[in-house]
């Protein structure tokens, strides 16, 4: 059995898994004001230009479109070409985008060609990393098929996602941030923390006064997490909209309390840029199944 592995952009997958051969992705692309469309990227360059003239008050927030039809069909097409028979996909939540069940529809046409098995994840970001880099481990090590799939509903089920906002209003025009319009209505900046759950939307899970406050309380429950699963290793990963800084004084938060802890830090793309905003972080908590330590 040839295993291949089909996601969306919003993995924003690190260069070394983005080359794998065995690794097929589909791209989110953004309409801008201006009627141009872009497709997603992580690149720095455009991503600072992006946020300067595009993600201003004044100005109309561009719009994300999922990757569309035609491109699931380049991609299973060429999944068959290059001689696989297997397919996992890792999809964009589906209570963020209508990417999963656009997958599993075009699924129904190469069924009778590859066996698929579609994933609706828990988040976007580093929690389908997470999710990518402990499949391909799994694939390597030539683990069964059954086994993978019992290993990735395990790892789903067990794991946390969340995302800290440094404002709400991108979330809340994006359609997003129905949980946020009482804390938008509020005239005390507040640092909001959003927890995705399986099965729901995005889900208010705590509010701060300041980033230090946040950072100590997303450390805590990192230190929570890790109390959960003893016998494992556990993944932790930090996504941010181009604020690295950000970004490492949460990993310092965490690692105070988890010394030992790897804690990985990635770029999120420009669609979810356009949701989130500047200055947003997610962060991804999974354990690491005990076949792939």
């Amino acid at each position: 059995m040839k295993i291949a592995v089909l996601c969306d952009s919003s993995a924003y997958l690190p260069q070394s898994l983005r080359e794998r051969e065995d690794v097929f992705q589909v791209e989110f692309t953004l309409a801008l004001p201006n009627g141009e469309v872009i497709t997603e990227s992580t690149d720095e360059v455009h991503l600072n230009a992006f946020f300067k003239t595009w993600m201003q008050d004044t100005k109309n927030q561009p719009k994300t479109s999922q990757p569309s039809v035609q491109d699931y069909h380049r991609a299973f097409r060429q999944i068959i070409g290059k001689g696989y028979t297997t397919v996992i996909g890792i999809f964009l939540s589906s209570k963020v985008s209508g990417t999963f069940q656009t997958a599993e529809a075009i699924s129904e046409e190469y069924r009778n060609q590859l066996t698929i098995h579609n994933i609706d994840s828990l988040g976007l970001s580093v929690n389908m990393e997470q999710l990518i880099i402990q499949l391909t481990k799994m694939i390597d090590e030539d683990k069964p098929y059954d086994t993978i799939k019992e290993a990735l509903t395990w790892l789903m089920t067990s794991s946390c996602f969340f995302a800290g906002l440094e404002k709400s209003d991108h979330f809340i025009k994006g359609g997003r941030g129905k949980s946020l319009k009482p804390v938008a209505e509020k005239s005390l900046k507040t640092f909001p923390v959003l927890e995705y759950v399986q099965d729901d939307t995005p889900l208010l899970r705590e509010t701060y006064r300041t980033t230090k406050q946040r950072n100590k309380g997303l450390a805590e429950l990192a230190l929570a997490y890790s109390k959960e699963f003893p016998n494992h290793q556990i993944q932790i990963s930090i996504g941010h909209t181009l604020s690295e800084h950000k970004a490492l004084k949460l990993k310092a938060a965490i690692q105070s309390v988890l010394p030992e802890q790897v804690i990985q830090t990635r770029l999120i793309g420009t669609a979810f840029c356009s949701h989130l905003g500047q200055g947003a972080l997610s962060l991804g908590f999974m354990p690491v199944f005990k076949e792939v330590d």
